[in-house]
């Protein structure tokens, strides 16, 4: 992928959302820490890609959808042209981030350019909830 865009929802990581199990071995990791480690992951892979772009932004799935959903966080991908200026892939809602081994998967993802190919996440990491297109249309 040449260029990507993350948006990260702000409004995820500010939910309380207590204890999840990673899914992958009984690690136990509280949310508000996932937060942390995943914000410090994507921003060491956007420093690492010369065209990659980090935005934190509010809810841009809906509370209504986001009540019907998992807990845990997440995230926005698209892919670009070097310079932004073009999107050449779909938006792809990924999550829910709830474990660093998730983080670990959705870092990996983007590093090794399976982003954004959302098929090459595990079933737990492929949202299936379609972001509202922007302008509300």
């Amino acid at each position: 992928m040449d260029g990507f865009t993350v948006v990260r929802c702000g409004s995820c990581a500010h939910m309380p959302s207590g204890f999840d199990d990673d899914d992958g071995g009984g690690v136990v990791a509280a949310l508000p820490g996932i937060d942390e480690v995943l914000f410090e992951g994507l921003r060491a892979v956007v420093r690492d890609s010369p065209h990659g772009m980090l935005v934190t932004a509010g809810c841009r799935l809906g509370p209504a959808v986001c009540a019907g959903r998992r807990p845990g966080l997440m995230l926005l991908v698209q892919g670009c042209v070097p310079d932004r200026s073009r999107a050449t892939s779909p938006v792809v809602a990924v999550g829910p981030v709830r474990s660093t081994l998730d983080v670990r998967v959705v870092t990996g993802w983007l590093q090794g350019g399976g982003a954004p190919d959302p098929m090459a996440l595990p079933a737990r990491l492929r949202c299936a909830i379609s972001p509202a297109p922007a302008g509300g249309r």
